[in-house]
């Protein structure tokens, strides 16, 4: 988590340079981007990519990593296709998306989900360090591209092109830490355990991921009705607000996730009824670091914003201290929602991820004639009730035991 943290503070500290460089509607095109490249990204392996922590064998382990980077392959290859043959149709037809960015579509999902497959791979065998380093170089290397190509007044495109070359650099140098690694354990790789895998973790891609598509879609669902109904300087704003208090508390709460999945497999295997306590501790902990945020943001966010951004941003601070509730149970409750990625937890996952999905977009549709303050209003009401039925499903499945993963024998002892 420190490492994290530490890598990330360029980035950071780049923020009120960028503001400074770029306008609110320039936000606004980057993060429309960012929110179409996760929606994507997030399914492009199957979801085979979350199950790489839960095999008891190495063996198992790196067989579901070569399914998850064979299906990845396969999609942005039809994603490139796609996008190859939209730019023959009439631009009304993709109004929305089709730009210049948009053929940087299949690279950012490769590189996104390539980096997560490594991420696990990692995770999985206790190399934080190399994680820590190689999310510090994404950061610092976006952040410091975004910069530079900002002066060369590229607006919204030297945003997006910055945060993908450090994309594409932090994957690199985390795939050439782990060369030695996936060498030897490639050896294991057959197509008998590709298979046999596929179909132990087959819940991954029939289950989790129309619940991954239903979660993203449902967590980008503001930001896509703000930009259809608001300016693109209020969808600037908004997109920024969350960008600036996504960082410091996400950057923990996603590193806190990393260390907890880690912890939760293993306990998986080895003594399942450690699960429930552990969570609850870590449900604590969370809730201390996030009070703190929250109640400053609420009392402070214009002047903060105004101070560090300039005065142009200062009302991107209003909309921080309207959505600093919201931002703090999403902080606290979702890194302990490891505990839904095990095999006998997904459907109860599943459920949750495609309620809130209706949920926020019949919340919002609805509010979406209102000023942007009560928009803010409903959507942070939403979240508290959402949020809080979630840590109550995440506690009762803290509290399952697992069931047997129905590998066969042979498989599990051969060598």
């Amino acid at each position: 988590m420190t490492g994290s943290v530490v890598a990330q503070a360029v980035p950071v500290l780049l923020s009120p340079v960028l503001t400074r460089i770029y306008e609110p509607a320039d936000f606004a095109a980057f993060a429309l981007f960012t929110a179409v490249n996760a929606v994507l990204s997030v399914i492009a392996a199957a979801r085979y990519d979350q199950a790489i922590m839960l095999p008891a064998e190495e063996k198992d382990a790196i067989n579901v990593v070569a399914l998850s980077v064979l299906i990845l392959c396969g999609v942005c290859a039809v994603l490139g296709l796609l996008v190859s043959l939209s730019y023959g149709l009439p631009d009304s037809w993709i109004k929305e998306l089709h730009g210049e960015w948009l053929n940087l579509l299949p690279l950012a999902v490769f590189a996104t989900s390539f980096f997560h497959i490594l991420s696990q791979w990692n995770n999985r065998g206790g190399h934080f360090t190399k994680l820590a380093l190689s999310r510090g170089t994404q950061g610092t290397a976006g952040g410091t591209a975004q910069c530079g190509l900002g002066y060369a007044s590229l607006h919204a495109h030297g945003l997006i092109l910055g945060w993908l070359g450090g994309q594409v650099l932090g994957v690199l140098m985390l795939l050439r830490s782990n060369l030695d690694s996936l060498r030897g354990a490639l050896q294991h790789v057959n197509r008998d355990r590709l298979k046999a895998n596929a179909k132990v973790y087959r819940r991954f891609p029939l289950l989790s991921t129309w619940g991954a598509l239903f979660d993203c879609g449902g967590s980008m669902m503001p930001l896509f009705i703000i930009s259809h109904v608001f300016s693109a300087t209020i969808t600037g704003w908004f997109s920024f607000t969350v960008r600036v208090l996504a960082m410091p508390l996400f950057l923990i709460s996603s590193a806190i996730a990393q260390v907890l999945h880690q912890r939760i497999a293993r306990l998986n295997n080895e003594d399942p009824s450690q699960i429930l306590p552990y969570i609850l501790r870590c449900a604590a902990v969370l809730t201390l670091i996030a009070i703190p945020f929250v109640v400053i943001l609420a009392l402070f966010g214009v002047e903060l914003f105004t101070l560090i951004f300039g005065d142009k941003w200062s009302e991107a601070g209003r909309y921080a201290g309207l959505l600093a509730l919201a931002i703090g149970i999403q902080f606290i409750v979702s890194p302990l929602s490891v505990v839904l990625t095990l095999n006998h937890n997904l459907k109860a996952c599943v459920q949750w991820q495609v309620l809130y999905f209706f949920t926020v977009t019949l919340t919002l549709t609805l509010g979406r004639n209102l000023s942007i303050d009560d928009f803010l209003v409903i959507y942070v009401i939403h979240e508290l009730i959402l949020y809080s039925l979630y840590f109550v499903v995440i506690i009762k499945a803290a509290g399952r035991r697992p069931t047997p993963t129905g590998l066969p024998d042979t498989l599990s002892n051969a060598g």
